[in-house]
This record gives structure tokens, sequence and C-alpha cells, in this order.
């Protein structure tokens, strides 16, 4: 998107409803964000048949990004293929043709995957031994530091970042084309 026209020499106008959120804790705290509703939407919107409504939406720079539980995961292959029992065509493109934007946008976004907790492995390990399970931790979208923030870190996922330890749209791809004249 966006990004890559600007790396091409392109110039772009982006238009986002919302301000920059605070960086000053506010948006890891419980009360502000879930019980108060801080940062939600107080915009009505109205329904197919006109009745009004405030949808829970966040319009902040960056989107919901902000507030996701930071898993960028990938298709597998097998997903762009046909499946009769469930009536799927394939699709008309297959995972190669995703991978090398697969690759950089989770290059761009800093995905990693962080080692299970010991008392978790514990689990994970007698239910494999069972046979018909298999784990792996989920690739996040998540600073290799966080778990030296503890606070950030019981906060990653429904919390925006205020130390920036989460990606989102604005760290990792707006901030990066912000500069580029329109």
């Amino acid at each position: 998107g966006a990004y890559r026209l600007t790396q091409n020499g392109k110039s772009i106008l982006l238009l986002e409803k919302g301000e920059a959120l605070l960086t000053d804790g506010s948006t890891l705290d419980l009360t502000q964000g879930l019980r108060l509703g801080a940062f939600e939407n107080t915009e009505p919107w109205r329904d197919g048949k006109g009745k009004r409504f405030v949808p829970e939406e966040y319009f902040n720079l960056g989107g919901k990004t902000k507030w996701y539980g930071a898993a960028l995961l990938r298709y597998g292959e097998h997903e762009f293929a046909a499946d009769a029992a469930h009536q799927c065509l394939a699709w008309p493109i297959g995972y190669r043709d995703l991978q090398p934007f697969y690759d950089e946008a989770e290059t761009l976004l800093g995905v990693r995957r962080f080692e299970v907790e010991r008392d978790l492995r514990v689990i994970l390990d007698r239910l494999q031994l069972q046979g018909g399970w298999r784990a792996e931790p989920l690739p996040l979208g998540l600073s290799a530091d966080i778990l030296d923030h503890p606070h950030e870190a019981g906060h990653f996922d429904g919390f925006a970042s205020a130390a920036g330890l989460k990606a989102d749209a604005q760290r990792s791809f707006l901030d990066r084309v912000a500069g580029n004249p329109v």
C-alpha cells in the first residue's frame, strides 16, 4: 500500500479518522479504557432501518491495530485450496503469491514468537503425549523486550501500548511514510 508507494518515490495522501492516542499510560488503564470507555467513539450511527446506535468503535491514529491482541497469523497453504466439504472454491491466487508480502509485512511489524511459560509448557507436553495435539507459539507483533515491562506485557491484548511495544499501523506503517510530502 502506501508504504510501498513511498518507497518507489510516489506521493500519497493518507486520511485517518481520529487523533493520536496519549502515551501517558491511560490507554493501559482498565477503568479508563473498558469501564468508562474513554477511548471509544461517541458518534451515533444509523442501522439499516434508520435507528440510531453508538457502536463500540475506536477512532484514533492507527485504528483498531492499537487495540488488537498482537497475533499476526498467515493463512496456511491448504487454506487457499478448494474445500468441497465446506463448499469453498479455491482462491484465484496461492500462498506462494502472497509469501513475499507476508515476509515484508512481518518484517515491518517486527513479528516474533515468544517461548511458552514453563508452567504452560508442562501442560502442553502432557497433552502432546496423549496424541492429537500440536502446540506452537503464536506469531506476535510485540517488541522483543516487552517482558521487561510487566505492566505492558500484562495489558497488550485489548489495550493500546503506551510505550510503543506492540506493532500497530501507526508505528509500523504510517510513521514510516509521514515525512513524505503530498
